[in-house]
């Protein structure tokens, strides 16, 4: 059932008390096909849904915050997704976001990532890739909500895996929460290689690692990029031939 939220763009999906049991969604996608679609869709697996067609009413119903996940069109009316993104990860608000890109639009994802978006999907796409994708998001969320509260020292720096920032002498480098999860999953087993399919199961949350997706190289590059700003910071991640990655850097202990 949808009932109006804001506008004429904005519907929200309710299900009852029992229904609720894959979380709260903050749907933005201005396509109306596509968003009844995916309404339908994440209502069918157990969640809510609040579901925006327009990126001005999307960052206003974001503020009210109580959302597990949101899924974010970055071609939107108002204020592209992109806008959206940056005004949420200004507030503090870490909530896991999925952007809908346009395929091979390289530089949307580039920015997306840089803005803050922890996954991304390329349309078109598959309902169980986004399934897959949106529940990863939640579960590691859920993980990071339970674990306690680390900092990593990696020679004369510290990543700061609360306020997701490396600090070092030189000044400080802004990670997303995916990326600093990638570091502590890869600095715990800097004793070995850790291939793309475990990256996917436990640091993405997917519940088959074989999915198709080039997820994993591309945060790696936005997340090698950002590392040369440490000093020895683009040693850190080592590329070991087809078997994965390899935590390099000094940590202390």
């Amino acid at each position: 059932m949808l009932r109006d939220v804001t506008s004429d763009s904005a519907v929200a999906a309710t299900n009852t008390t029992s229904e609720k049991q894959g979380g709260r969604v903050l749907l933005v996608e201005d396509e109306a096909p596509i968003r009844e679609g995916l309404c339908e869709l994440f209502q069918s697996q157990g969640f809510e849904v609040i579901a925006i067609g327009d990126g001005l009413a999307a960052l206003e119903q974001a503020a009210g915050g109580g959302f597990d996940v949101v899924v974010l069109d970055i071609m939107l009316p108002g204020m592209d997704g992109l806008g959206v993104l940056s005004h949420v990860r200004s507030r503090g608000d870490h909530t896991p976001v999925l952007l809908l890109t346009a395929k091979g639009a390289e530089d949307d994802i580039v920015k997306g990532l840089e803005a803050g978006a922890d996954d991304y999907v390329a349309k078109p796409f598959g309902i169980h890739e986004l399934l897959a994708r949106v529940k990863g998001l939640m579960r590691r969320a859920q993980l990071r909500e339970r674990e306690p509260k680390k900092i990593i020292a990696v020679g004369e720096a510290l990543i700061d895996l609360d306020q997701l920032v490396v600090r070092s002498p030189h000044g400080e480098v802004k990670l997303t929460a995916r990326e600093c999860s990638i570091l502590e999953f890869l600095a715990a087993r800097a004793h070995r290689p850790v291939g793309r399919d475990e990256l996917l199961v436990e640091v993405w949350g997917y519940r088959d690692g074989t999915i198709q997706t080039r997820t994993v190289d591309v945060h790696m590059q936005q997340l090698r990029a950002k590392l040369k700003a440490v000093p020895g910071g683009d040693e850190w991640i080592g590329t070991v031939r087809g078997r994965g990655y390899r935590f390099e850097g000094p940590l202390a202990g």
